[in-house]
């Protein structure tokens, strides 16, 4: 009778690995709140004490799940914004790319990460950093639209807050459905291209 072949034993970087990746797949899969001991270790076929060996603190592998997650998320779009020449464009495709419904789920976990966050202060902090991320990734954006001359405000630092406020806000409006997508993005385009002195138009995708 055959026998089934002993499952090899994973090296501690192993299993730090393996439980950091079920953790994002979780996350994506059922929100932050998913993101317990039983539901990890399920995730991976493992006990939760084993789970509780490598992340003692829950909070902790919350915090450090969203952060990989979001900040993942940011160097996206980066990349994707840096192959535009100019900062009009740039501009235009930064708000694309906040947009595309494949982020949605990402989204869904901004939401997450400020309820939980009031009683989570590691996933907290991971918040605040990646807003700050987002914030420098659209500021420079600006700078180089004002100093090309294609760009008006005295205050780039408010544009970055004005428009991830927009785009917090309207993401809020998607969680319940409130006014349809093209609306949403709409309201989100036509304020910030005014913001800075241009035609809506111009960052039209």
């Amino acid at each position: 009778m055959p026998t089934t072949p002993a499952r090899r034993r994973l090296s501690p970087a192993e299993r730090e690995a393996q439980i950091t990746a079920a953790a994002i797949a979780v996350a994506r899969a059922d929100g932050l709140a998913g993101v317990t001991l039983r539901g990890v270790a399920a995730s991976i076929g493992v006990a939760p004490s084993l789970v509780a060996h490598y992340r003692p603190a829950m909070e902790d592998l919350v915090g450090e799940t969203f952060r990989a997650i979001a900040a993942t998320e940011v160097a996206e779009v980066a990349a994707i914004v840096a192959d535009e020449r100019d900062p009009v464009a740039r501009l235009g495709t930064l708000l694309s790319c906040i947009a595309d419904p494949d982020r949605d789920d990402v989204a869904a976990l901004w939401a997450d990460a400020w309820s939980i966050g009031r009683t989570n202060s590691v996933l907290a902090a991971a918040a605040r950093g990646v807003m700050d991320d987002w914030q420098r990734l659209a500021t420079g954006i600006v700078v180089e639209g004002v100093r090309s001359g294609a760009m008006r405000t005295d205050d780039p630092d408010a544009f970055g807050r004005l428009l991830f406020a927009l785009v917090d806000a309207t993401n809020g409006y998607a969680l319940v459905d409130y006014l349809d997508r093209s609306t949403r993005e709409a309201l989100v385009r036509t304020t910030i291209a005014r913001a800075v002195g241009l035609d809506p138009s111009a960052l039209r995708s």
